[in-house]
Order: structure tokens, then sequence, then C-alpha cells
């Protein structure tokens, strides 16, 4: 059991986090992060002013209520303290959706085929959604191409092996939310498949 309580604002509202979807933050968003002495309050790069506002009003409430014993911390996306990062087990996953996009489950029509880059910076983990394009390979990123029956994981060459690992736990997140509906095929730079080719466009 995580030792915090995490909160998305989401359209005026402050919803609950379930627990498994801890590690992931929306770029589009803000978080509270309430560890009992300290609360959080995360902001991603594309938040709204409304969403920092009840962001920062809810964890003045919440340090109300404990009689001012709290201390309040505003945590910029990808400048993340390392006493942050420690909650997580010193990483999270910042997506370029919001957290409605990522705590629903993912419905994908075999005709949306998306591709994403996981590349991993100071702790943060980053998957980000890039053009469906071969010129998007970087080698030193790993990258997911979704298409719905298979998820294609593309390892570059330069690529760690944390970014490795943390692209097939992507992968089996995804198998998870479609009840096993689809293979992971891993693809290594410069063993590109005829298929992943034409899965790539």
């Amino acid at each position: 059991m995580a030792d915090f309580e995490k909160y998305h604002i989401q359209r005026g509202h402050v919803m609950r986090v379930p627990e498994e979807m801890n590690n992931d933050f929306g770029d589009g968003d803000c978080y509270l992060v309430d560890t009992g002495p300290l609360i959080y309050l995360w902001c991603g790069s594309r938040a709204t002013v409304d969403e920092r506002f009840i962001g920062a009003v809810t964890s003045v409430w919440r340090d109300q209520a404990r009689e001012g014993v709290a201390r309040l911390v505003t945590v910029e996306a990808r400048s993340e303290p390392p006493a942050f990062l420690d909650l997580f087990g010193g990483k999270i996953y910042v997506t370029d959706q919001d957290t409605e996009g990522i705590l629903k489950k993912v419905i994908l029509e075999k005709h949306e085929f998306k591709l994403f880059r996981l590349n991993i910076v100071g702790g943060v983990h980053l998957f980000i959604e890039v053009p469906r394009d071969r010129n998007s390979l970087k080698s030193d990123d790993v990258y997911i191409l979704d298409t719905f029956d298979k998820i294609y994981i593309w390892r570059g060459s330069s690529s760690t092996g944390h970014e490795k690992f943390h692209a097939m736990l992507i992968a089996r997140r995804y198998d998870y939310e479609r009840a096993g509906a689809q293979n992971i095929v891993l693809i290594e730079d410069g063993e590109e498949t005829k298929e992943f080719l034409q899965a790539l466009g």
C-alpha cells in the first residue's frame, strides 16, 4: 500500500486516483499527493490556470483541516525533487494526455494505430505520442507501436536497459487493460520486419 493519497484535479473536481495508477501523471493536469506531513501540488506543463487554482485552494483546505500541521509544496513537471520521486519508487510516467484518458481503459480501433516514445530523464519517465513515421524513431529511445492486435516495442541501439524494461511494463499494462487481446513483439534497431514497417506506415 502506498503511504500517500493521490488526487486528480479534473473539470473542477478533485478525484482520488486508484493506487495502480499512482505513477501516471498527465502533462495537462494537476495532482495533489498527500503524504500527511507534506502535501504536494504537482502541475503539468500544460495545466490550466483553473486547475492550478483549484489545486492550490484544495491543498490549503486540507492543510487547514490539520490546523496548519502539513507543509505545502508545489512541484512543476520535470522538476520533481528527489523526495517527491522517492514516493513513487524513483520514477513517474508523464504522458501527453490527461488522466481522464489514462484512467479509462484503452479502447483503440484498428485503424487508429499510434506510436509512442519512451525515454527516461532524471527519474521521470516520459511517454509521449509521436508521429507514426519511420523518421520518428531515434536510436537513443524506445518506442511502442500500438496496432491493437499487436504491440510492437522498437528498441533503439543506444537506449537504456531501464527504458527497455519499462516499455515492456507499459505493453503488459495494455495487455491487461484489453484482457490479453494482443501480442507483444520486440523489434531491435536495424532488424525491422516487413510487417512492422508496414504498420509504421
